[in-house]
């Protein structure tokens, strides 16, 4: 845990010492390649396991239901929210 925040308080005084610079223009490609092999290792890592394979199913369908359940909240959540701003908004509370 500790590698993490110091590597963490890296990045943030290397973005600060590069913010001025062209290099910083180029950060967002760079992440997005990161991210495209990271999810390129995490596929090849699934795909040697027999164990994920053979389950795939059951936690595919897990992995949808939680998915939908997190966003069914959310709008829910939001129209709650919408209609307390509206309310505060006109006045009524």
């Amino acid at each position: 845990m500790l590698w993490l925040i110091l590597t963490l308080c890296i990045g943030i005084c290397a973005g600060i010492v590069i913010r001025k610079s062209n290099v910083s223009r180029h950060i967002g490609k760079a992440i997005s390649a990161t991210i495209y092999v990271m999810l390129f290792m995490l596929g090849a890592r699934i795909g040697t396991d027999r164990h994920i394979l053979e389950s795939l199913s059951t936690l595919g369908v897990q992995a949808l239901i939680l998915a939908a359940a997190g966003i069914v909240g959310s709008v829910i959540f939001a129209a709650i929210l919408y209609r307390i701003a509206e309310k505060k908004k006109s006045g009524q509370i």
